[in-house]
């Protein structure tokens, strides 16, 4: 048996300030992988499968950041569906990956990678596989619902994980007329570490006052109501300690603010920083312009993308 399928999957930009482990945001910066298998699948743990992976764009390095072995996250996505389904691929599996997402800068490329996988997978193994299976396989692997979520479904996603087994999505889109800006360091930050940068507790009033942001938050990205998204995007419960990990964060937020910016925020775990504008792309263009030479004047490279959101999610398509 030889055959193969290419699956496209977009990144995502998480938290959007209060919204943290909650909220994500699909954009249009996308990881396309093709896998190729030849054998056949046999009863899991009974064979074993040779991986190759090739890798091209972003990961690449120098220095590399992608593995090309079966650490690979495409690959984990890969064996954690076959497993689930009882099966091994008795043969090789060709992996062939061509990324626009920066790996470790908070834009999502370990969740694209894990549903890329997963996808794949499904189509090459037919498993009967639901959307909601494969949400609960890619939080599995990668552990956070907010960023696997909107790789798989696109658009803007509120996600929970009831008692460690059910998985609540609740989708919407981001209103049309935001533009996103992003500032993207020569800074990689791994989500372990900015995970340790986290207090063990928050105070009860600090937890209150998120809680209160982030319901009024989503439906505000999602109507427009432009007037309101600075204030309900400030976060207290991870940016302030996530700060001492990226040069002049305060400043930059300042900065976007003070240029136009109707809200800024860390993009996941950083050091990525997003800033939203309701206006035209030169607007959202200069302000990023402000915060890359600011970075530049702390030694810190960085550049600036215009972005947009994804509203189909993770797709196959093309299969042979």
């Amino acid at each position: 048996m030889k055959r193969s399928v290419q699956t496209v999957v977009p990144g995502s930009t998480s938290n959007l300030g209060p919204g943290f482990d909650l909220f994500g945001l699909a954009v249009d910066l996308y990881l396309r992988v093709t896998v190729e298998v030849e054998g056949s699948f046999s009863m899991a743990g009974t064979v074993e499968t040779e991986w190759v992976v090739e890798w091209e764009g972003e990961g690449t390095g120098p220095p590399a950041m992608v593995p090309l072995d079966d650490s690979n996250l495409v690959v984990r996505g890969l064996i954690r569906i076959w497993t689930a389904a009882g099966l091994s691929l008795d043969g090789r599996a060709i992996i062939t990956g061509r990324s626009e997402i920066p790996v470790a800068r908070g834009l999502g490329a370990s969740g694209a990678a894990i549903v890329a996988g997963l996808l794949a997978g499904s189509h090459l193994a037919e498993a009967a596989v639901d959307e909601d299976q494969l949400v609960a396989m890619a939080i599995a692997e990668e552990g956070h619902p907010d960023n696997v979520s909107p790789s798989l479904r696109g658009g803007l996603i509120a996600a929970a994980v009831l008692d460690d087994s059910e998985v609540l999505l609740h989708r919407g889109r981001l209103h049309e007329d935001y533009l996103i800006g992003a500032v993207i360091p020569e800074l990689a930050l791994s989500t372990r570490l900015a995970r340790e940068a986290l207090p063990g507790q928050v105070a009860h009033l600090d937890a209150v006052r998120s809680q209160q942001r982030t319901f009024f938050l989503f439906h505000a990205l999602e109507k427009g109501q432009t007037d309101r998204l600075d204030r309900l995007t400030r976060d207290i419960l991870h940016e302030p300690y996530r700060a001492r990990l990226i040069p002049a964060f305060d400043d930059l937020c300042g900065l976007a603010r003070g240029n136009g910016a109707d809200a800024v925020w860390l993009s996941g775990s950083g050091p990525t920083i997003i800033v939203l504008c309701d206006g035209t792309i030169d607007r959202v263009e200069e302000v990023c312009a402000h915060l890359v030479r600011r970075w530049s004047a702390e030694g810190v490279e960085s550049r600036a993308i215009v972005i947009g959101p994804d509203d189909l999610g993770g797709a196959v398509i093309e299969e042979a």
